[in-house]
């Protein structure tokens, strides 16, 4: 009730509604009823009777006429803005009474016909003027997307791992994003249905229960990112219908229209709501958490892609490189953004399109290496703000969206797109890694026997760059044919590994040692072959890309190859 007054335009506010009001005088009203809620169970609970507690809450103001008359009036003399904010106030005051309700008071129906009265019994005699100041699709898009964005910013925010714990009614999350998703898709067809039967036609539902019990069923197994992209994908289906009804037709049949998306969107995700927000972070730490649990998989992909690849275009059009500076670009405007989240308000929005077409542009000058460490930095930034936010104090929901938003949400918005080039079959893997590994050899061969004892930019040979590209490629090949990968890599372990490769190729000449080179590789390609068809196994795929192909990449810049 409250997210779909407040997406109306202010035009609708000074217009006359079916009852007599304006929408100002009627939140006015609202405002008015919920305040006496506080002041009516104080007296209650000290023994007053209730007819006398009554006129004690509404401070003695005359019959129940007299006082809509005066609240009407009052809201007539005050901004929108302050009429929602006393609504807002009186509505926030009345929940901390209900917070405080004894197990007695509940049962006391004196307490609760008092609650009913003036909020969940009250909203729907006014749902009739809420439909009536909904003019067109344009009105009726704005209470949509403005209800949409918390509820699909708090399904994001819970995270993808943690869409398959179950919630409170026995679904889990992932359930429950399905469910939400196939009533937007059914009422979207219903509306279809509508519009293309010159509103003949008016589909109705019988088949409840059955409908969301096969959704469950179908969701069963499927990966809980898919379930996301298919509630988006519903999502867009519904906004395109909506987009095309005549004002004649989104109040026909006494508001029939609006009573089918009502039900499916905005006035459905309030049903979920409280359901959601037990997941959703509130402290730092916990943001924190999901934060790295969605950041983990998405630079796992990433790795996975290479920095070569970074040049290729995604399914979306554009390069991982302009969809990687994209990324980072966001996360860097958070720290502009977050104190006035902090304070429960927004700044001015940005031009998303615009921005993102800047940096589409800016990343076609800039390397591989700069997009990567460029996002890693912006990541960082982000960690560190949050971690420097008040570890015992729960944390506005408008600046978790915020967080969620340009960080592990953000990273399942474009997680496809890398699925999508990520290699899979052992054919796959050949084929990247023949292809990175064409550039380097090129370079190592073009230094012949005399420039591989020059020294590199890092400090080593030519040589020793090829010994250490080598001690790598066997430690692969060691671990795909004995089936045990070596984990828990550190620094320390790592520099070590790499000073035994050198060290064990010292009296090796430079002939032989890229000869080795070569029988390294084809005995790397030989046995990747021979894995078979099917998806490569794991363990081999998260460690593959580091022995070899993301490996070489990093070494470009000191062979003279451009990323």
């Amino acid at each position: 009730m409250r997210e779909a007054i407040g997406a109306l335009p202010a035009e609708r506010w000074d217009e006359k509604l079916p009852a007599g009001w304006t929408l100002k005088e009627m939140v006015g009203h609202l405002a008015h009823w919920e305040s006496t809620v506080p002041a009516f169970v104080d007296s209650l609970r000290t023994g007053t009777p209730q007819e006398v507690a009554l006129l004690v809450a509404d401070d003695g103001g005359g019959d129940v006429d007299e006082q809509n008359a005066r609240a009407a009036a009052e809201a007539r003399g005050r901004s929108r803005d302050e009429v929602l904010r006393r609504w807002d106030d009186a509505h926030a005051e009345m929940l901390e009474v209900a917070r405080t309700l004894s197990d007695a008071e509940l049962e006391d129906v004196s307490f609760m016909q008092k609650f009913e009265g003036e909020s969940y019994g009250h909203y729907p005699n006014h749902y009739a003027d809420l439909s009536a100041a909904i003019k067109d699709k344009d009105d009726l898009l704005a209470v949509v997307q403005m209800s949409w964005t918390p509820f699909r910013l708090a399904i994001g925010a819970i995270g993808l791992p943690s869409l398959e714990e179950k919630t409170w009614t026995g679904w889990t999350y992932k359930d429950l994003v399905a469910h939400a998703a196939a009533w937007e898709d059914r009422a979207a067809s219903r509306l279809r249905t509508l519009r293309e039967s010159a509103a003949r036609t008016y589909p109705g539902v019988d088949d409840t229960d059955e409908f969301n019990a096969a959704v469950v069923e179908r969701t069963r197994g499927r990966h809980a990112r898919d379930v996301i992209g298919e509630l988006d994908a519903a999502h867009a289906r519904i906004v395109e219908e909506i987009g095309k009804l005549t004002p004649e037709q989104i109040h026909a049949k006494d508001d029939w229209v609006i009573s089918v998306v009502a039900g499916n969107t905005y006035g459905h995700y309030a049903d979920h709501l409280d359901e959601i927000f037990v997941s959703v972070p509130k402290r730092p730490a916990e943001l924190l958490g999901k934060m790295r649990e969605g950041w983990r998989p998405f630079r796992r992909a990433l790795n996975r892609l290479g920095l070569s690849a970074l040049s290729d275009t995604t399914p979306s059009g554009w390069t991982y490189k302009a969809m990687v500076s994209h990324v980072a670009n966001w996360m860097e405007k958070l720290a502009g953004e977050m104190p006035n989240r902090l304070a429960g308000r927004r700044g001015p929005f940005p031009d998303v399109d615009a921005e993102n077409a800047r940096e589409a542009e800016a990343s076609t000058s800039r390397s591989a290496h700069e997009v990567i460490e460029r996002m890693h930095a912006a990541y960082k930034g982000v960690v560190e703000l949050v971690t420097a936010l008040p570890a015992d104090r729960d944390i506005d929901f408008l600046a978790v969206r915020l967080v969620v938003g340009e960080t592990y949400g953000h990273f399942v918005e474009h997680g496809a797109e890398i699925e999508a080039a990520l290699p899979r079959t052992a054919a796959d893997y050949v084929e990247r890694i023949d292809k990175v590994w064409k550039p380097f050899r090129a370079a190592i061969r073009e230094r012949g026997r005399a420039g591989l004892g020059e020294p590199t930019s890092s400090g080593w040979t030519y040589k020793d760059l090829v010994a250490h590209v080598v001690g790598w490629m066997e430690q692969i090949v060691r671990e795909i044919q004995t089936k045990e990968f070596r984990t828990g890599w550190t620094s320390e372990t790592i520099q070590e590994f790499n000073d035994r490769s050198v060290r064990t190729h010292e009296l090796v000449g430079p002939e032989a040692m890229v000869d080795e080179l070569d029988t390294v590789y084809r005995r790397l390609i030989e046995i990747l072959r021979g894995l078979g068809g099917g998806d490569v196994d794991e363990k081999i795929a998260s460690s593959l890309p580091h022995y070899t192909y993301l490996h070489w990449e990093e070494h470009f810049a000191e062979l003279g190859i451009p990323l």
